[in-house]
């Protein structure tokens, strides 16, 4: 492959996976991405050349997809940026490595090293970043893209690296293996075709609505008494207008923290006798609290718990410290009873740091150098508190709804999500409902999208419809098959009234879990090791590696 060629072929990959991602969502593109970086690795001249041009070209790639950041905080964007530009150059340098060594079949040593390092990136390394997952890519490749409901997307991205490397070899591979996959894709194509209305005439419902509030994150992270007072008083009428809709809602939403304050396992007895002067920290939650009395319909807030608070006086100023902090989805009942939901997979870098939680002042040095103007003090949650409320069955008689609330990044984990879900193989949560902060993404309409579209792959996984309800946007209902049902506008406050359905299917998903991810890890350090030995036995003329 000549110079030209080569750097039009990693230019021409990075546009593909440009155009496979939000706002543009176009499926061929996430196959064709994939399939580039594998023409480079079997034809470039050397793998020098193969690494650098294809990481020349990823950088500005993944440095525009996370934009957002720059306004958040720079190094950390520009961090992110070469963290996600790594991975490609990686997939061309191990393609080289074992394919060329070991003369396997591009269709199955492909996505084995692709997951595998996908493995790595969504699951491992930091805990995980599985964003912009290949699989992801095929979202509206419907219904190709059910393949997610038996591996995950983990399997989703097997599929799409396996149609790239057949793509690309497909002057020599064996005419089994073009069957095979061929059959893989009409079987998927084949799958029950009216489930949709069983699914819809089988489930009970329950009305409800979304308030989508358009706060700045600069007022979520300086807010002050003002501003709060205004922000909190537009959501107030936002949820009244909700509660005079018609059919009356039975559940009324707020995005994550919209309620400013300590949360609702606390009031002004607990900062006596200072509770005038920590007025902020226990008032919001009193209204709220009223507010739900005189409406009559129970509300799912987002809200910060503090547990434990001590004031300290010292010589000019008080002082509150907690002994516990969490990021919580609050239901708040009529009679004034609350049950809560602690985020339990904390966003990394901006909730926590990983692995210096131990190091505070090192945490501290990084979270001042590299991360967000967020708190790091955030606890992780224990509890995987779900919640009942009543609703419609199919007969028009009383039934019963059992949903879950991941907070914010967690409805990105396909871990967390299933979890919450699946309990031993049975459901446990038959709705998902999302409270998200998305004010980080600022006017960045394709991450807006993008978050979106990471949540509609977790539905598609776990056969179960889920409420999106976020600040800033995109607030929406999405069906079990992925497919956005209706939504707002991003960078706009209104309601969304919706009728939902409760899940009934039980996916394969949910007893294979992340199998996909780590089988292919594994198969990938099996391949890397047998390439090793095949090294050694290799003189240096063979490949020009």
């Amino acid at each position: 492959m000549k110079t030209w060629l080569l750097v039009v072929t990693a230019l021409a990959s990075a546009i593909c996976t440009l155009f496979s991602v939000a706002p543009f969502g176009f499926f061929p593109a996430a196959i064709a991405g994939p399939a580039l970086l594998l023409v480079i690795a079997l034809h470039a001249k050397t793998t020098k050349s193969a690494v650098i041009w294809t990481f020349v070209f990823q950088l500005p790639l993944w440095l525009w997809l996370h934009a957002w950041l720059d306004h958040v905080a720079i190094a950390g964007w520009i961090g992110l940026g070469f963290y996600m530009a790594f991975w490609s150059p990686t997939f061309v340098w191990l393609i080289r490595r074992v394919h060329l060594k070991l003369h396997l079949s591009a269709v199955v040593t492909a996505p084995v090293l692709w997951v595998g390092l996908e493995c790595l990136r969504g699951i491992v390394i930091f805990d995980g970043y599985p964003w912009f997952l290949a699989g992801l890519g095929i979202l509206d490749w419907q219904p190709v893209v059910s393949i997610a409901t038996i591996g995950s997307v983990w399997l989703a991205s097997f599929l799409v690296i396996a149609i790239a490397g057949l793509l690309v070899t497909a002057t020599t591979v064996r005419w089994w293996t073009v069957t095979f996959v061929g059959c893989v894709i009409l079987a998927l194509y084949l799958r029950p075709a009216g489930f949709h209305y069983f699914y819809e005439r089988n489930s009970n419902t329950l009305n409800v609505a979304a308030i989508q509030t358009n706060v700045p994150q600069s007022n979520k992270v300086a807010w002050s008494w003002e501003k709060q007072r205004s922000d909190v008083a537009d959501a107030i009428q936002l949820t009244y207008e909700a509660a005079s809709m018609e059919p009356k809602p039975g559940l009324i939403i707020w995005p994550e923290t919209m309620l400013p304050g300590a949360g609702f396992s606390v009031g002004k007895s607990d900062f006596s006798p200072y509770s005038e002067e920590f007025l902020p920290l226990w008032y919001w939650a009193k209204v709220l609290r009223d507010t739900v009395k005189k409406i009559d319909t129970p509300m799912l807030v987002g809200s910060q718990t503090w547990l434990d608070i001590h004031i300290i006086e010292e010589a000019t100023s008080l002082r509150i410290e907690t002994g516990t902090q969490f990021n919580s989805a609050v239901l708040v009942h009529p009679d004034g009873s609350s049950q809560r939901y602690d985020k339990a997979f904390l966003t990394p870098f901006g909730e926590r740091i990983p692995y210096l939680r131990a190091f505070p002042a090192l945490q501290n040095w990084v979270r001042d150098t590299f991360g967000a103007a967020m708190l790091f003090d955030l606890h992780v949650g224990k509890n995987t508190e779900h919640f009942t409320l009543s609703a419609v069955s199919k007969f028009g008689d009383k039934a019963e709804i059992t949903f879950a609330t991941p907070i914010c990044f967690e409805d990105t984990v396909p871990g967390v999500v299933r979890n919450l879900v699946w309990e031993n193989g049975e459901r446990k949560a038959e709705l998902l409902i999302n409270l998200s902060n998305d004010g980080w993404f600022g006017d960045d309409i394709a991450a807006h999208t993008q978050h979106v579209r990471e949540a509609r792959m977790r539905c598609i996984e776990n056969r179960t419809p889920m409420v999106r309800v976020a600040n800033t946007g995109i607030s929406c209902y999405i069906d079990i098959f992925g497919n956005v049902k209706k939504e707002l506008p991003v960078l706009e406050s209104g309601v969304l009234s919706l009728q939902v359905f409760s899940a009934v299917q039980t996916p394969a998903s949910r007893i294979l879990g992340d199998w996909v991810a780590w089988l292919s890890l594994i198969g990938s350090i099996l391949l890397i090791i047998g390439s090793s030995f095949k090294w050694s036995e290799c003189t240096n003329d063979q490949t020009n590696l």
